[in-house]
């Protein structure tokens, strides 16, 4: 026998769950194209090697893939960036740059459910594609800041913030290779500190302040100082090194000076293989998850065959957006619900023509189809919430008029249609 169930990991949206879902999303859409941004809609079905070649190890293994009945083996994508990557590449290369591109839409990942995790959710996020300008990173910021603030979180989340690019100059200088790089990392995010110096210990590292560095950022990456961290590196002379932290540096100023909270954590790892650059997650006190997370991706469109194209981008995860948003209300527009009701068949047409005009002029409106008598009808509507019954019958129909009772205070009268949506306004603001 069928489940009616949806499936583990999955869930149904109904009502007040999926408006909240959509008011989310809505608003993301209104922050990110007033500041420029383009919509992109891609298939939630790509071929498995797009995520799989930099997806890093833990998205591999909770990936949905599948054969297709042309063999071909695919994935439901786990997240969304890929996809724009591939987009650009086989369609967009010619736009003038920077490339700022936004989405949103639903992704699959094999994770064990459980609260703000699921295996069907839901991202919209933003690419930025040819720029490496520092400002590009401080946009991301400034993006999110406004999204929390409409939303009315911003002074509830905060900004997690490290720079992948200083472990990736370390690790060249010692030369690891792409492949260890990406597992040693997956190990710092996993917060499995003992394996990632074991496995380093398998390297020869000829200087031991490197060793010493390394220890610095991972185990005193959020109490280390930025100052002390740039005089300490100047003893060990790893190209490009100090570019990396003070980038960090003019970061934290930037976000400061805009009062947006945020914490430097230089241990911090995100488990994305492509990142090659400044990293954040955002967070909110009392949550067990990361609500958004982001980070500079430059080389991602070169691994796939591409020219060099530095890029940026973040996502936030809808339902964990608006697990984050408790008890804050997101602002609703007053609904005013109205019941058009025919007493004879001859009134239908005038009934749907007077729905559509009511419809036009913002109000949500029914057209009864239950069969009881009027009396019930306003009763049934009044405890359903309606404001308003409109009522055509064969009187009406005969005198271009309309009967309109209101709900709230009882009060009935006939009313040229001509009239009505000025009666209906009139009665809406008294009440």
């Amino acid at each position: 026998m069928v489940s009616y169930e949806p499936l583990r990991g999955m869930q149904d949206y109904y009502a007040d769950e999926a408006q909240k879902i959509r008011k989310v999303e809505t608003i993301f859409r209104e922050v990110v194209e007033k500041a420029g941004y383009s919509e992109a809609i891609t298939p939630v079905v790509e071929e498995f090697e797009l995520f799989s070649v930099k997806g890093g190890e833990e998205l591999r293994k909770t990936m949905y893939v599948f054969k297709d009945k042309g063999d071909r083996e695919v994935a439901l994508r786990p997240e969304i960036t890929p996809s724009i990557v591939r987009l650009y590449l086989n369609s967009l290369q010619h736009f003038p740059k920077p490339l700022r591109i936004f989405y949103v839409g639903r992704v699959y990942r094999y994770d064990e459910p459980q609260l703000g995790r699921y295996r069907e959710f839901r991202q919209a996020g933003v690419e930025v594609l040819g720029t490496e300008s520092i400002l590009a990173e401080l946009e991301m910021f400034h993006l999110l800041n406004d999204f929390y603030r409409k939303i009315g979180l911003k002074d509830n989340v905060e900004f997690k913030i490290n720079n992948i690019g200083i472990y990736r100059k370390i690790f060249d200088y010692i030369k690891i290779d792409d492949n260890l790089q990406e597992h040693v990392l997956h190990l710092l995010d996993k917060g499995k500190i003992n394996e990632f110096y074991s496995t380093l210990e398998r390297i020869p590292i000829q200087n031991s302040k490197i060793m010493d560095l390394l220890e610095i950022l991972t185990k005193n990456g959020k109490s280390v100082k930025i100052e002390e961290l740039i005089a300490y590196i100047d003893k060990i002379d790893i190209p490009e090194l100090k570019i990396e932290i003070e980038k960090i540096s003019l970061i934290s100023d930037v976000l400061s000076s805009l009062g947006i909270n945020y914490l430097i954590d230089l241990s911090f790892v995100r488990g994305l293989a492509y990142y090659t650059g400044p990293i954040f997650e955002v967070t909110k006190k009392g949550l067990p998850f990361s609500i958004a997370g982001g980070g500079r991706y430059d080389s991602l469109v070169e691994i796939y065959g591409g020219s060099k194209t530095p890029a940026i981008g973040f996502a936030i995860g809808i339902e964990r957006t608006v697990h984050a948003l408790e008890n804050i209300l997101l602002r609703k527009e007053p609904v005013h619900l109205i019941a058009v009701i025919t007493l004879d068949n001859l009134a239908i047409k005038k009934a749907l023509e007077i729905a559509s005009i009511l419809r036009e002029n913002g109000y949500v409106t029914t057209l009864n189809n239950k069969d009881l008598s009027l009396s019930k009808l306003i009763s049934l509507y009044a405890d359903q919430g309606y404001t308003h019954v409109i009522i055509i019958g064969k009187k009406e129909l005969e005198n271009e008029k309309v009967t309109v009772r209101n709900l709230k205070t009882r009060e009935q009268r006939l009313v040229n249609i001509s009239e009505l949506i000025r009666v209906l306004n009139s009665d809406m603001q008294a009440n």
